[in-house]
């Protein structure tokens, strides 16, 4: 009998293979491609990508298994969130939230997560973004900034050797981010801001923003922006969203 987690990662773990990759020839003949290979479902053969000969595949499972592995010897409770998790023969991200390490920026609770990212498509390559997310309505947070940040490609693996070492300096850093959203609070929104908003998220965000009572202050504004991500934008785009506004927002 599988539990509840094996069955919540169990569709990220689909096994995957190279093949060789033929082409057709001027004359209609059949011939390899030397410098190309097919990354391939091995459960049902399906063709994800095609790269080239020097792509390593690492695979979701690579990553997956001795993240499950550090998560296990934690005293922190933790979870597998499902608000900003998803998979597709292309790319996955799983989020993982510790409900108990949080933070509060005088409204509501929010809880650290690590967002662990991985592609068969050259889209990106593994990587771990620190962030967090706001209790009340699952508003997905990317710290950027303030938080560190891990980005190892395809070629060097992922640093999973001390997560709880990681853990506990990230926890370290919350008054930092704390010392951040109390400055936010204390800026209002200037034109040029307003601006960045429409120029860096496009005119549906800054639309978004237009129809909401008008922020009293840039936190309000950043809080706007996180819940639109993480309910309107489709959910395979939403990193993206939220690194822009990590950069803009400087968290």
């Amino acid at each position: 009998m599988t539990t509840e987690l094996d069955q919540k990662l169990y569709k990220y773990l689909f096994p995957v293979t190279e093949q060789k990759v033929f082409v057709e020839a001027e004359d209609k003949s059949v011939i390899l491609a030397p410098h190309y290979k097919a990354i391939t479902r091995e459960d049902n053969g399906k063709l994800i990508s095609i790269q080239n000969d020097t792509y390593q595949i690492v695979s979701n499972a690579e990553i997956i298994k001795p993240l499950m592995e550090q998560l296990h010897e934690l005293d922190s409770k933790w979870i597998i969130d499902p608000s900003h998790s998803f998979v597709t023969d292309q790319k996955m991200r799983l989020q993982v939230t510790f409900p108990d390490l949080t933070f509060s920026d005088g409204r509501s609770d929010i809880a650290l997560s690590l967002f662990v990212h991985n592609s068969y498509d050259s889209s990106e390559g593994v990587r771990m973004f620190w962030g967090a997310i706001r209790g009340i309505c699952s508003n997905g947070m990317v710290f950027g900034k303030v938080l560190a940040k891990y980005y190892h490609k395809h070629t060097k693996g992922i640093p999973l050797n001390n997560l709880k070492a990681q853990i506990e300096a990230t926890y370290e850093q919350i008054p930092v981010i704390s010392e951040r959203i109390q400055i936010l609070q204390n800026l209002s929104v200037s034109k040029s801001l307003s601006k960045s908003v429409e120029d860096n998220l496009g005119k549906r965000v800054s639309k978004y923003v237009k129809e909401q009572k008008k922020p009293e202050n840039v936190w309000i504004l950043y809080n706007y922006l996180t819940w639109y991500i993480s309910h309107i934008v489709d959910i395979r785009l939403r990193s993206s969203y939220q690194m822009k506004v990590s950069r803009m927002f400087m968290l």
